[in-house]
């Protein structure tokens, strides 16, 4: 996974959660930052995605735990 991709998710993150980029890694877990409900997870791949221009669709979700999934999901769909 390109080290750019993670930065800018772990920043993205960081910013979206309100907490100091230096406690955002890749094996954080979206629940301990406040990223809870369903909705949450929606809303915060919604954003991610919109920042890197490219569009949520249903089941994007599915699966994303950690920070590091969120990577992961927008590398694939960067391709």
């Amino acid at each position: 996974m390109s080290n750019s991709i993670d930065q800018q998710v772990i920043d993205f993150t960081a910013v979206y959660t309100s907490r100091p980029v230096q406690e955002i890694h890749n094996s954080t877990i979206l629940t301990d930052i406040g990223i809870v409900t369903p909705a949450d997870l929606i809303t915060y791949l919604t954003e991610l995605e919109d920042s890197f221009d490219l569009g949520y669709e249903p089941g994007d979700e599915n699966g994303i735990v950690t920070v590091g999934d969120a990577a992961i999901l927008i590398e694939k769909k960067l391709g």
